[in-house]
């Protein structure tokens, strides 16, 4: 399996529950992510990646996976193959 790099977009809550301006509440940004772990699987609208695999059941059983949408991934390196 190809281990990779995903730098995307995440959301960003603007305060921790408390008031704030128009003017600070416009300077916020989205968060730039990036996670790292198997490549499960890639296709036209997402990537699937997973930070542990099991090396004793054929790579069937997955932990701390994510799906993430293509249209907040910056780019996907991909660092390695094992």
């Amino acid at each position: 399996m190809e281990i990779v790099n995903v730098v995307w977009l995440d959301t960003n809550e603007c305060t921790l529950s408390g008031w704030q301006s128009k003017e600070e509440l416009l300077s916020s940004k989205p968060c730039t992510v990036s996670s790292l772990g198997y490549l499960v699987k890639e296709d036209k609208d997402n990537i699937t990646i997973s930070a542990d695999k099991d090396h004793y059941d054929e790579d069937d059983l997955f932990g701390r996976a994510q799906v993430i949408p293509k249209g907040v991934v910056i780019k996907i390196e991909f660092l390695k193959a094992v």
